[in-house]
């Protein structure tokens, strides 16, 4: 071990690992990080606690990733004097929230494990939608829809994408059938979410029962590293844009001569990509191109697909964009997490180094959608 790792691990309390770590099942394959520190990289409480976070994101973010079918049918029946500009506000205020409080609960995961965080989280974010199905007006829809549901991370390349996967499976519960009312729908989303979430509570385990010595946020160790400033600008200019069809893909739809059928399907087919997208990238990184190089690779063609959203006119051209962009962005999304992880000085910081790492780009994310709807 190096003499900066050494430094490194002496100014961190002495760690207790979980006796499951030895009694995960199946063979281990332990791996080593630069700081000497051993993961077990396999075995049965390993990948369950990866399905755990896969759920969480289907309950939680998965939401948002449907934000477009709420944005139309917000504007076309609930908040027709409403701007598309204004109604955003609700959806960018909801990704705010998923990103400003990460600081606090990884933080919190880190000290007492993620079940605290993660109960917190299920409280607002089941209230909230319960709250919006007899909402009414403009803000009661900010406030019960838009600071409820919290962002929660898990760790690398195919476990990664399978966590982040999530986001867009949840996303396709929004297609809502004929016969049911939108009170009811968002009531019947919130019942799944609180079952889903109280699966996910119990698969989701901490490697560490015990830190004795509690420590502060290493907010002056995290802004001193120029390599971890770097990515969290690269993270927060991504998040300015990036999110933005997921706010106007099934109004873009419509405008392009698409039937309100087929435009929500469309945000379904473009979290499809997504889906896909989450696991190719990480499978690639895990095979040796490596999660920075990933990013590269995969930053490229997401810009270019971006750009190529200006060109599409036809219906058939919006579901082939969506398939595109949908699995380069979603591509995007999943990386990130394992390259932050990789900076962090210890792994028993990683929850609250991603934590920083996406409260700082929460306000990048809060402008998104209103800047998108003047633009469009």
């Amino acid at each position: 071990m190096d003499k900066k790792a050494q430094e490194v691990r002496s100014n961190h309390s002495h760690i207790e690992f979980s006796p499951n770590d030895e009694e995960a099942g199946g063979s281990l394959e332990d791996v080593a990080t630069e700081n000497g520190e051993i993961l077990p990289d396999s075995g049965v409480q390993a990948w369950r606690t990866a399905l755990g976070g896969f759920l969480s994101f289907v309950a939680s973010i998965g939401f948002l990733s449907g934000g477009s079918v709420f944005q139309s049918y917000f504007k076309a029946t609930v908040l027709p004097a409403s701007s598309t500009s204004d109604i955003a506000w609700i959806g960018s205020a909801q990704v705010w929230g998923c990103y400003f409080f990460g600081i606090w609960s990884g933080t919190l995961s880190d000290k007492h494990g993620p079940a605290l965080p993660l109960g917190v989280g299920t409280v607002f974010m089941v209230l909230g939608n319960m709250m919006s199905s007899v909402s009414t007006k403009f803000y009661q829809f900010l406030l019960s829809q838009g600071f409820c549901s919290q962002w929660f991370l898990k760790r690398r390349g195919l476990a990664v994408g399978l966590v982040m996967s999530g986001q867009m499976a949840g996303a396709n519960r929004l297609l809502n059938f004929e016969g049911v009312s939108y009170g009811w729908t968002l009531r019947i989303i919130g019942f799944m979410q609180l079952g889903i979430m109280v699966a996910a509570i119990l698969l989701v385990r901490h490697r560490f029962i015990h830190v004795i010595e509690q420590r502060s946020l290493p907010l002056r160790q995290y802004f001193t590293d120029r390599r971890t400033m770097l990515l969290t600008l690269a993270v927060f200019l991504m998040n300015l844009g990036i999110y933005v069809p997921w706010f106007y893909i099934t109004p873009y739809a419509i405008q392009r001569g698409a039937s309100a059928s087929l435009g929500f399907y469309d945000a379904a087919i473009l979290n499809a990509g997504a889906f896909l997208g989450c696991y190719a990238l990480g499978m690639i990184a895990d095979s040796g191109l490596g999660f920075f190089n990933s990013v590269i690779v995969a930053t490229f063609p997401c810009a270019v697909n971006s750009f190529a959203w200006i060109g599409v006119h036809s219906i058939a051209g919006v579901v082939v964009w969506a398939v595109a962009y949908g699995m380069m962005s979603g591509a995007l999304q999943a990386i990130f997490s394992p390259c932050v992880s990789m900076l962090a000085p210890t792994t028993d910081v990683i929850g609250c180094w991603n934590g920083i790492c996406i409260t700082i780009p929460s306000f990048a994310v809060l402008a998104t959608g209103p800047i998108a709807g003047r633009l469009l």
